[in-house]
């Protein structure tokens, strides 16, 4: 009997390692497999908002040289400034509340972040149109008396602004970058022939900045049709706890993240702000075209990178899964893409825009070859800029965009003083790469950080 049982024990043992060896064989291959899903998965959703990014300063880069044929330096200055004072009211209409609509792991709490978001963009738009009456003062400050209508416009520039920064997260959020990639494509698609079409009929003053706002609001209403009952269905019944549950744990985007963005396009609107009084709207104008040119495709770029990265990594930290090798593995390899580029494109570049958009505009070629340190960083740092959201340290991410707005206002206000507009330009640049050298290594830190949590809670 005893000779049996251990048969048996021993024929049990074997049969369950057999079975424990093919269990552990057939979830090592799902794992295999689903991590090249998810890795396939990644790479589409870069590629789509990637491709559309392409294609849309395509359509943009297409038609520079018809617009800087029709419309004077001038204009283009008044552009950035309107766009710059736009942005800002943007970025406090929602309170960076729309970020939780991202981060939350609940649908309850997205939701109730969807409604604090529409609600305090609304009061800010209300708020906002009733000091309307008070735009001579401000058009006055910044020696701009004869273009103070313009200002009637920013109400509508900052609804849109602010629905697509809500849309934006909610789409994310739900993997939809298709209908991210549309916007996109449409909006660059209608601000172009707007654009085209305002400077033949000679419309050149207002043209540039009807044609944006009218754009804005456009191409927003396909990507929200669909749901415009939907959210105005959520706005009358708002689930009140869970907006105070959403406010009290998120209050850290109101009271940090947002004076953080703020500082942040402050000191993008500096120049704006600071060199209009100065030196006029051409010279603004030319610097403005520099920014369009270089800048602003790369953000582009860049923003559709960062917001699949935003969403991949929240949903790995969330499960306690490492992110730094993969993160270092794509900051290395954007480095020894871009420098090389940069490094060739460096020299040509006055010669190439005064060839691009006429003659005249060398002096946009030039300000570009001077931002490629900071377009450099940008490409470094901007992809994952999330970081400080994602591991809660908003405070410290404020102090860094202080110091980059207080770096940028000395190199301003010295080339001010100096009546120089190049030196102003030099020290604003010079200021903004070193902080972003400096951020750059705190970004990791913090990330270093999370992976010690991770090892020392797996011993």
């Amino acid at each position: 009997m005893a000779n049996i049982f251990a048969f048996f024990s021993e024929k049990y043992c074997y049969l369950v390692v057999l079975l424990a060896k093919k269990q552990y064989l057939c979830t090592r291959n799902m794992a295999r497999i689903s991590l090249h899903t998810r890795h396939s998965e990644l790479l589409q959703n870069m590629a789509k908002l990637f491709s559309a990014n392409v294609l849309a300063q395509a359509v943009a880069l297409l038609v520079y040289p018809i617009l800087t044929r029709q419309y004077a330096p001038e204009d283009f200055g008044l552009l950035s400034l309107f766009l710059n004072i736009g942005n800002i009211l943007i970025l406090v209409s929602t309170m960076e509340y729309q970020y939780a609509i991202l981060l939350s792991k609940e649908a309850r709490q997205s939701r109730a972040a969807t409604q604090l978001s529409l609600l305090c963009a609304l009061a800010w738009t209300v708020m906002l149109t009733a000091l309307l009456p008070f735009r001579g003062h401000i058009a006055a400050l910044l020696h701009i008396e004869h273009n103070t209508s313009c200002f009637l416009l920013l109400p509508l520039f900052v609804i849109a602004g602010a629905g697509w920064n809500i849309a934006n997260m909610y789409l994310t959020r739900r993997k939809s970058f298709g209908a991210i990639s549309r916007y996109k494509i449409s909006n660059t698609l209608l601000l172009s022939l707007g654009k085209l079409g305002f400077g033949r009929l000679g419309f050149t003053s207002w043209g540039l900045i009807v044609s944006t706002v009218a754009a804005s609001l456009l191409s927003l209403l396909p990507v929200t049709a669909g749901r415009i009952r939907e959210a105005v269905t959520r706005l009358v019944h708002i689930d009140h706890a869970a907006l105070r549950e959403v406010a009290h744990a998120y209050r850290k985007f109101p009271v940090f993240s947002l004076p953080r963005a703020l500082v942040n396009s402050l000191g993008i609107a500096l120049p704006a702000l600071i060199l209009t009084p100065a030196f006029g709207l051409k010279e603004l104008g030319f610097y403005s075209m520099a920014v369009t040119l270089s800048f602003m495709p790369i953000s582009l770029v860049i923003s559709s990178v960062q917001q699949v990265l935003f969403q991949r990594i929240t949903e790995k930290v969330n499960a306690g899964l490492p992110i730094r090798r993969g993160l270092q593995r794509f900051t290395v390899r954007t480095l020894l893409l871009v420098l090389p580029l940069f490094a060739l494109l460096c020299y040509p570049l006055p010669a190439i825009t005064n060839l691009l958009l006429g003659e005249g505009w060398e002096c946009s070629g030039l300000y570009i070859r001077w931002m490629l340190p900071w377009l450099l960083m940008t490409c470094l740092n901007g992809p994952i800029c999330f970081v400080a959201d994602v591991f809660m340290a908003q405070g410290t991410g404020l102090i860094f965009e202080c110091a980059i707005l207080l770096a940028r206002l000395a190199g301003l206000m010295t080339g001010v003083r100096m009546q120089n507009f190049d030196y102003a330009l030099i020290g604003y640049i010079a200021g903004t790469t070193l902080v972003l050298i400096i951020q750059l290594i705190w970004y990791y830190r913090l990330i270093s950080r999370y992976e010690r949590t991770l090892h020392s809670s797996t011993r």
